[in-house]
């Protein structure tokens, strides 16, 4: 049996029109249902909600549909073929959904293919047409049509028919070679991109993370990006990534916006492997309808975080400067977040669901990333493992036995890879990644650092927009808030636990007008603050809810938030440093 769609556009009206065949319905009456979330974007998205009509036929005569939960449908018995027609309302310009305009568009299948609950293994196929003009980018099985045209395709099964997804409109294309094998990447909304170096650029990330694994999982790649004004994400898929960035990221203007693509791409990239490749076995058997809740996500999103920006080092394509650059500023964002002290490692993992996507003005205080501290962990970790074994194994070999053991052969269970890691490299080791996981405690960075022949320092930041990462002149003063600059002096954006603001009751949201009397602009409050000698009391005046109020303040001495690194030049620490950052050469 198969499961036949059939998808026409209307750009017009930002529809996807799906035609829906069943041979042989369920005879109970067969339950439709859409996902709940999106593999690779831990929270529940509803994808129901874009969902705007769904009626059901067979042989022409109409059939009752019933929806008996959110995302769900029951529709009347039939004998026979089953038709269902309906449509997707597609205007979320992202990686996880559908966008539908009439410059082109973008399907992510989860958000827009009902799934025939049973059925679920059975052969799928889609049938698609849209504007002559434009091409069609997708990893799919073609059956028909010429290569990026509109045509016939199929997928084994809905799981794999979801993790395919397709790229519309007037597309720029880019194909190269990495380790004998065809990539190809489909531009959108880019039109001044600078297709020669992205292509070589893509090409030198490709070839050095094959390498790192020393096989492949897929005979093709092809990455989908998106332009856009100023948005940014990507997702994992089989056998391609999904991508949107700024179009100014592509244009060659800006160099640090171009190497955070680069790390964008090398990034999904690497998912390829872990992920698609060594699978979360807590999510083997699901149809995204549910959540379910994993510790592991610091392994699957933050070892990736680690090795996007170190693997470009290794290619060259990131100096040794910018790399140590950005590792200062993920330890700066860390460092920034108070919440390190209340939440742990394993906590953020589990909460992702209703915390990481979901952030309040607080979030930072209470709540860490398992994406940032994921990826700190993974460099402790690979120091450690380096430590052990005087720098001739590394977290590198951990991944490359995983891959083997795991990759594309069986599931990694849930807390499996420490188990694995006391076998591997002893119970103490083992232990205190648990302790680094469990506990809601700094990591032992600077310690770790200096294993891999570079040192940490931190200093106060310039203002309260600097994220570390290199040397700078600190500020003197402080008042414990992010500010935002406004028509009329600033509004607090965050309020950082136990500072200054905090204290004097000052709230997100709150708009500063005057410090001692004396008007606050965006552009001078920091000389404004350095100007006062930190813990002498000052009168703030603010408004709130339309309401002028008054606090007394204390400002204080700005914290010790901002961290960069600078390479040891003793030659032991330079050897180490080599290893880490360029294995190739030795």
């Amino acid at each position: 049996m198969t499961i036949e769609y059939s998808l026409q556009l209307e750009p017009q009206k930002h529809l996807l029109t799906v035609a829906l065949r069943v041979a042989r319905p369920d005879p109970g009456g067969q339950i439709l249902a859409l996902p709940a979330w999106v593999p690779g974007s831990y929270t529940i998205r509803n994808l129901a909600r874009h969902l705007v009509q769904i009626r059901a036929q067979h042989q022409g005569h109409e059939l009752a549909i019933h929806k008996f939960a959110k995302d769900r449908w029951r529709v009347e018995p039939c004998a026979g073929p089953l038709e269902i027609h309906y449509q997707i309302y597609a205007l979320d310009l992202s990686v996880r959904t559908a966008y539908l305009d009439d410059l082109g568009g973008f399907i992510n299948g989860p958000a827009v293919f009902l799934r025939v609950v049973g059925q679920e293994e059975e052969l799928h196929t889609l049938e698609m047409a849209g504007p002559g003009h434009w091409q069609l980018a997708t990893t799919l099985e073609r059956d028909s049509g010429a290569e990026w045209s509109w045509g016939i395709f199929h997928a084994p099964n809905y799981r794999d028919f979801c993790d395919h997804p397709l790229l519309m409109g007037h597309l720029q294309r880019v194909d190269f070679q990495a380790g004998g094998v065809p990539h190809q990447l489909a531009l959108w909304g880019h039109p001044d991109a600078d297709l020669l170096r992205l292509g070589r650029d893509l090409a030198s990330i490709c070839q050095v993370q094959q390498k790192f694994w020393g096989s492949l999982p897929f005979s093709q790649y092809l990455f989908l990006c998106m332009g856009s004004r100023n948005g940014y994400g990507g997702l994992e898929h089989r056998r391609s990534a999904a991508l949107l960035c700024s179009r100014r990221d592509l244009d060659g203007s800006d160099d640090a916006a171009y190497r955070q693509f680069l790390g964008l791409a090398s990034h999904e990239y690497f998912h390829s492997w872990l992920v698609q490749g060594i699978r979360p076995a807590v999510w083997a058997q699901s149809y995204w309808d549910r959540e379910i809740l994993s510790q592991d996500l610091w392994i699957y999103e933050g070892f990736t975080s680690y090795y996007d920006g170190l693997l470009l080092c290794r290619a060259g394509l990131w100096s040794e400067e910018v790399y140590l650059g950005e590792l200062g500023r993920e330890i700066t964002r860390l460092r920034q977040s108070p919440g390190e002290h209340w939440q742990s490692l394993s906590e953020s993992s589990t909460d992702a669901w209703i915390k990481l996507y979901h952030p309040h003005p607080a979030s930072a205080n209470f709540e860490i990333s398992y994406y940032n501290k994921g990826a700190l962990l993974a460099l402790c970790l690979d120091a450690r493992i380096r430590q052990r074994h005087g720098h001739q194994q590394s977290l590198d070999d951990i991944l490359r036995r995983l891959w083997q053991e795991y990759g594309l052969r069986q599931p990694l269970p849930e807390g499996e890879l420490l188990t694995l890691l006391a076998q591997w490299e002893g119970v103490e080791l083992a232990e205190e990644i648990n302790g680094w996981l469990h506990q809601a405690e700094p990591l032992p960075l600077a310690e770790c650092l200096a294993i891999l022949g570079v040192s940490l320092q931190y200093r106060a930041g310039s203002d309260g927009k600097d994220r570390g990462g290199k040397p700078g002149s600190p500020r003197r003063c402080d008042l414990g808030a992010s500010l935002q600059a406004a028509s009329l002096g600033v509004t607090v954006e965050r309020v950082r636990l136990d500072g200054p603001a905090e204290r004097a009751g000052i709230c997100p949201g709150d708009h500063l007008l005057a410090l001692d009397g004396e008007q606050i602009l965006a552009d001078n409050l920091q000389a404004q603050l350095d100007r006062l000698a930190p813990g002498v009391p000052r009168d703030l005046h603010f408004l709130r809810d339309g309401r002028l109020l008054q606090r007394r303040i204390f400002p204080e001495e700005a914290p010790l938030d901002c961290a960069f690194l600078t390479p040891l030049e003793d030659p032991q620490s330079q050897h180490a440093r080599e290893l880490w950052l360029h294995p190739a050469n030795h």
